[in-house]
Order: structure tokens, then sequence, then C-alpha cells
């Protein structure tokens, strides 16, 4: 499998998708690539990048989003365009859309079910691009847990990872691409079938501290209860303050509810409620286990290294021939003018000399190591390798 990149920081869209498809034809080298992967600045012109790519390559399996920040082995830019193109004789590549997220309950069944269409290999990885701003803020697309509904459709031996689209903390509207088309309110997905090797690593840095609670009252995003009692009463008596702000505030849910494993992922709280009860940007549990959490700038940096540590770790081969990686926009704002740092600490895991490509999220998609569902994370680095199998 050839995975080439292309990244630009040209501002003028048309110019900036051709320098990124000369970059890419580069290392292509004559091969016509069957799909690819296009993050781009939300003041882009997205039409037509998606024209200049559709021009090149006519007929191209393509999705892509618009983002909070772009990334690729090549560094962190702001306002850029990246794209990874795909060529193999053996890995089939397919896309698919769901549109209508705000409305259609059946939208990762819409996409799968596209992208499912002539593929006739198994499917190893889904890589899916949902809106971060459909209603509700941030979390109004997973209302309906269509993430959840990603693995339900694809079954439990297919990772599906990725990142929601990001609109650099306007929360106004995101914009996910198809083939030729710009969309908003819809998730996109690429499936990758065939003989590929995978390998998924997580990491947060965040640390939990303190003792264990429970959520003992959950409705959907909203929690109505920690240790039985309403969770704005539980935050004044725990914090002195109602105040949500503040990296602090993130809480680490254990989805192993009798308490043996120490595997967690991070939630993060919206707002409260009148009634006193909190909204949360991604789901969790009633019932499970929980600990507040801690983050700070080198343990942040250091949740990137253990992310692309543990895809290494579980690559079978020496080396892979592309990464996908997606950061959240909170670590962006923590890190500040550190958040170059982030590739440079998945470099020195991975390689300087394997294309990487990715974005910051408005949420990130991936499942933890115990279990195949794919679950929604926030504060999070997800580091996908992969590379043509035997």
């Amino acid at each position: 499998m050839i995975a080439a990149l292309g990244h630009s920081e040209d501002l003028d869209s048309a110019d900036a998708i051709a320098e990124a498809l000369d970059q890419c034809a580069e290392t292509l080298a004559g091969k016509t690539p069957q799909a690819g992967l296009l993050y781009a600045g939300i003041d882009h012109d997205h039409q037509a990048l998606l024209d200049g790519i559709e021009a090149r390559y006519p007929g191209i399996q393509l999705i892509g989003c618009t983002t909070h920040g772009e990334m690729s082995s090549g560094g962190f830019a702001e306002d850029s365009v990246v794209l990874m193109l795909f060529h193999s004789d053996r890995v089939q590549f397919r896309a698919g859309i769901g549109l209508n997220a705000r409305t259609n309950p059946d939208v990762a069944g819409q996409a799968i079910a596209m992208a499912l269409d002539g593929l006739d290999a198994p499917v190893r990885l889904c890589v899916a691009f949902p809106d971060g701003v459909v209603s509700d803020g941030m979390v109004g697309i997973i209302r309906d847990g269509i993430i959840g509904a990603l693995g339900e459709a694809l079954g439990p031996d297919v990772p599906v990872c990725g990142g929601m689209a990001g609109d650099q903390i306007r929360f106004s509207r995101t914009y996910q691409f198809f083939n030729g088309a710009v969309h908003s309110e819809s998730m996109p997905v690429l499936l990758f079938a065939g003989p590929l090797d995978v390998a998924v690593g997580v990491a947060s840095g965040w640390e939990p501290v303190g003792e264990d609670h429970r959520l003992t009252d959950m409705d959907g995003l909203v929690i109505a209860g920690i240790d039985g009692e309403r969770p704005r009463d539980f935050w004044m008596r725990y914090f002195g303050s109602a105040d949500l702000s503040g990296t602090r505030n993130y809480f680490a849910v254990y989805p192993d509810a009798g308490g043996g494993s120490e595997e967690f992922y991070l939630c993060g709280p919206s707002h409260f409620q009148e009634n006193g009860s909190m909204v949360t940007m991604n789901p969790a549990v009633g019932g499970t286990r929980i600990r507040f959490a801690d983050g700070t700038r080198d343990g942040v940096l250091n949740g990137a290294t253990s992310s692309a540590a543990r895809a290494r770790k579980g690559y079978p081969v020496a080396t892979p021939e592309a990464a996908l990686v997606f950061s959240c926009a909170t670590r962006h704002m923590v890190l500040g003018t550190w958040v170059v740092q982030e590739v440079d600490r998945f470099q020195e895991q991975i390689g300087v000399d394997v294309p990487a490509i990715g974005f910051y999220t408005y949420g990130e998609i991936c499942p933890l190591p115990s279990s195949p569902t794919p679950v929604h994370h926030v504060c999070t680095f997800v580091t996908v390798l992969i590379g043509e199998g035997a």
C-alpha cells in the first residue's frame, strides 16, 4: 500500500490543494490512488478543495472534514490543508455517508450500508468523521448513540476510529467532505477491507485522583446523580463552586462496573441544568465508577507518547505504512504554544519516515483495549497505524 501525503499552508484554496496534490504525486510515482482523507481549516473554500482533487483523480473515494487544527508528519498548522491518498492492489477502500444527523435515527446504518456496497473482502478498519456541532453545542450528534451504532453495524472485529469535525471553537457549523461534495450535519465514513494490518493506541495523559464515586442516575448525556446526590450539589461540596471551566473538572469513567479493571476513558461536563443535573460532552453509563482527573501540559504530552507507543507495540510488523492521529481541541488549548510538540512526541515512537495525517477534533472515536465497542472520548490522543498485510 502507498500512502502519499500532502500538506499546504497556502491560504488560497485552489493553490493549497494543487500544492498538496503535487506533493502526493511525487510519492505515488504515477500510480492512481483509490481513496483519500482530507482535513482543512474552516475558512477555506472547501468546494474548491474537492474540485481540485476530483479534477486530478475522478471518482476517488474520499472523505474528510473541517478541524480545529491540522497535523501531519510535516508538523502542526492552522488554516492549512492536509491530504493523504491511498493506493493498493490488494486493499479495498469504500466511502459512505449518513445524512441529516439531527433527525435521521439511522445515520450510522446509512453510512455503513453505502460503504459496504461493492466490497468483497472483510472490513478491517472504519474511519468516521461525524459533525461535531449538530444541536446543543458539541454533543448533539451523539444523543442517539450513533457512534455505538457504527460498531453494531460492523461487528466486533472492526475497529471504528476517527474524530468529530471542528470549526476552531466557534461552535457554529462544521463541514464534512464526501467524494466531491461538501456537507454539514452528516457523517462520512471510509472502510478499509482486505489484507490490512491495524493497531490502535489511546491515552489522554490525565491522571485520576481522589476517591471513587458512582454515577447513580444517567439518561443519555444527563447525569442526575453522583453517589445519590444531585451533581450540582455534589460539585459545590467537592469543589466549592459550580464553575465547570478548567481541566480539573474532567473525570475518568471506568466501564468495568465491578471495579476489577483500571482502564478508563475521560468524560467532560458541559453545563448544569436548572434542576441540578449535569449535561456531559460524551456519554457515560449509570452505575459505573468514576474518579476526577487532573491534566497538565506535561501530562498531555505524555499522553501522546503513550498513545503512539501502545499502537507501535501492537503493530505486527517492523514499520507501518501510514499513521492516522486524532487529538482533542481541549488538548490544543491546554498545550498552547506547546501544541507543536504533540507531533514530535508521536514521531519519537513511530519514526519520522512514516507518513502521518491528523487533526484536532471535537471528540475522538476509538475502542478501549479491552473492548471492541467504539467510545466517544474527550481530551484524548488516538493513534491508528495501518499497512498492507500478508
